[in-house]
């Protein structure tokens, strides 16, 4: 009967430490084929059979053909079900297992533990060197959830025409090359398909044994090389240890201003009940004063000791090893509930069950998020294009507040003000409008007819210099969800202009940063070359046109921040808060540099 099996060339390959033994075949196909139709047989039922192929190629083969029923969607009558036919068939050859299925149950977890995963970087090997690489689909290591997460990429060859400068921080998650007549692709979870007719089941073991051949002995492709990889999280830990912990924090502030979820707090206390003291809990809504402390504690980034305790976070918060992933330990986080749909569980495991954190290690090549470990092949050497970002400001040290105080006379911004910081640099440029609050782009947007330049800028203050990367995230989180705008349009540009910026400036909150906002007669066109609609013709259909996305920060100082930087390239260690500065500010120069503009960032020397 197997000999009737016509098969495709769509397989999973594992490597296994040791030999395989019954009682592990056993369960995956036990876990298979759960599903299988009720008092049927196995049309196909062969257990670890010992084979040869007419090559010489010794294999072990487990097979299970079967029935299975689906109900029928499309019809509101549980009578009617759809019989289909299920396989899983395993190929033990060498110390590999190959893997061929479909329709079965879900098994695929116990395999992944039981075996290792021959991953995209091990399967790239199966790719030769002269191969056309016809699409790609990448996800971006970053660590801001405002950044583009996923790309793709189409052409007749990719390699030739790939722009490269990114890549080393993009982890390929699929890629379909054409390579002598045949088309091949391999996806992020391992699969690999090769085009061919149906074959039997020989002809898959001889092929899958000359594809083990290629993983032992061949290279990784040159082009895939560039892209960053997803390592073994126990490969990291045994060379670099945890750094530091960014929780993020806007991702829950958002779902929760979205009205997705909800924050709640289990209070515990004595009650008696009957004449009986007992402990009672009871879950209770969270005043917003107390959501407010705790976002902008959790916001901060906490170092982690060689013990994997978080530093100043809270007593016995840690970061636990698991098996093969980390999380987070914190009593305090227990505490804290999150509401969706009805249901409570803690704000701990909602963090750690959604992927809500980063992590990065003493070696900055590499960085846990999304519950996977990922290496940067480009990492350190991207330090001087990073530096080179940094525009040292004299000034800056002397501002002392984000906007400044307002009044209902007020026509300008306080001296001591970020705002009034960036309008005096720009104060050269044609044009200045100030884009604070609604529908923003920006909170400055400046157009210089002699730079050919139309610049955004993003201000954010702290008095805080030494740790300050949840801040910097947030800035770069705006600087990168606006990136879009930059490429507006005639009419776009216009609509602001008669209707946002001919409006005075209202502050968000009042002069003590508290209740309503003050309405000020601050203009919102700061400065008006006075022939508005014909210049913004003119620059939109320039050649010499650059946009620059400019930060406007405070609390980062160039001096410093490179001094830590050079250690780094010269391979000492660091600061966790350091690390996580270098990811961040990596992630808004690629994000710039892929949309067409210039970043740049204003900062203390």
């Amino acid at each position: 009967m197997p000999d009737r099996l016509e098969l495709t060339k769509n397989v999973l390959f594992f490597k296994s430490n040791v030999s395989p033994n019954d009682i592990v075949i056993h369960e995956i196909l036990k876990l298979a084929t759960d599903n299988k139709e009720d008092n049927t047989q196995f049309i196909i039922d062969k257990f670890r059979t010992k084979k040869q192929t007419q090559t010489n190629i010794d294999y072990t083969l487990s097979i299970k053909v079967f029935s299975t029923v689906r109900p029928v969607h499309f019809l509101d009558d549980d009578n009617y079900e759809d019989r289909i036919y299920a396989y899983i068939i395993l190929m033990e050859i060498d110390d590999y297992l190959v893997l061929l299925s479909k329709s079965c149950s879900t098994y695929l977890q116990f395999v992944k533990d039981s075996f290792q995963l021959i991953d995209v970087s091990e399967l790239s090997k199966l790719v030769g060197k002269n191969a056309d690489f016809q699409k790609i689909s990448l996800r971006n290591m970053t660590v801001s959830e405002k950044a583009i997460r996923n790309r793709s990429f189409e052409a007749s060859d990719l390699e030739g025409s790939f722009s490269s400068h990114s890549a080393g921080r993009s982890v390929p998650s699929y890629f379909k090359v054409r390579e002598q007549g045949q088309t091949k692709s391999i996806s992020a979870s391992g699969r690999f398909v090769e085009s061919s007719s149906r074959q039997s089941v020989e002809s898959i073991v001889e092929w899958a044994h000359s594809q083990i051949q290629l993983i032992k002995n061949a290279k990784e492709n040159e082009f895939l090389q560039i892209f960053a990889k997803k390592v073994l999280l126990n490969d990291v830990l045994s060379s670099c240890n945890p750094a530091a912990l960014l929780i993020d924090v806007s991702a829950i502030e958002e779902r929760i201003e979205d009205g997705i979820i909800s924050l709640k707090y289990e209070r515990k206390r004595k009650e008696k009940i009957n004449g009986k003291t007992k402990r009672v809990k009871k879950v209770i809504d969270v005043p917003n004063v107390i959501s407010d402390k705790l976002f902008l504690r959790l916001g901060a980034v906490y170092e982690i000791d060689s013990n994997l305790d978080i530093v100043s976070l809270e007593e016995s918060t840690k970061i636990n090893r698991n098996k093969k992933t980390l999380s987070i330990y914190s009593k305090l986080l227990r505490n804290f509930k999150i509401e969706e749909n009805g249901k409570l569980e803690s704000l701990l495991n909602y963090i750690n069950k959604n992927g809500l954190f980063c992590l990065t290690f003493d070696n900055p090549r590499y960085m846990y998020c999304m519950e996977s470990c990922f290496e940067d092949v480009s990492g350190v050497s991207e330090i001087d294009s990073i530096l080179a970002m940094l525009y040292p400001q004299n000034n800056i040290k002397q501002v002392t507040s984000e906007k400044g105080e307002f009044s209902t006379v007020q026509e300008a911004f306080t001296p001591n003000s970020m705002f009034n910081f960036v309008e005096m640099i720009h104060s050269n440029n044609d044009y200045i409008f100030c884009d604070d609050l609604g529908d923003e782009w920006a909170d400055h947007l400046t157009i210089d007819l002699k730079d050919f330049s139309i610049n955004f800028i993003h201000s954010k203050y702290s008095n805080d210099e030494t740790n300050s990367a949840s801040r910097l995230q947030d800035v770069v989180g705006q600087g990168i969800k606006n990136l879009g705008n930059m490429h507006f349009s005639r009419q776009q540009i216009l609509n602001k202009y008669s209707t946002t910026f001919a409006d005075s400036y209202k502050s968000g909150k009042g002069a003590n940063g508290k209740g309503k906002g003050v309405q000020t007669k601050i203009s919102r066109i700061r400065k008006d070359a006075g022939n508005f609609k014909q210049d913004i013709d003119l620059i939109l259909k320039n050649p010499k046109l650059h946009r620059k996305c400019i930060l406007s920060c405070n609390f980062i100082s160039k001096s410093n921040i490179e001094k830590e930087l050079r250690k780094l390239q010269q391979g000492h260690k660091v600061g966790g808060h350091i690390i996580q500065w270098l990811w961040i500010l990596s992630s808004f120069s690629h994000a710039a540099k892929d949309a067409g503009v210039f970043p740049m960032i204003y900062c203390a020397p």
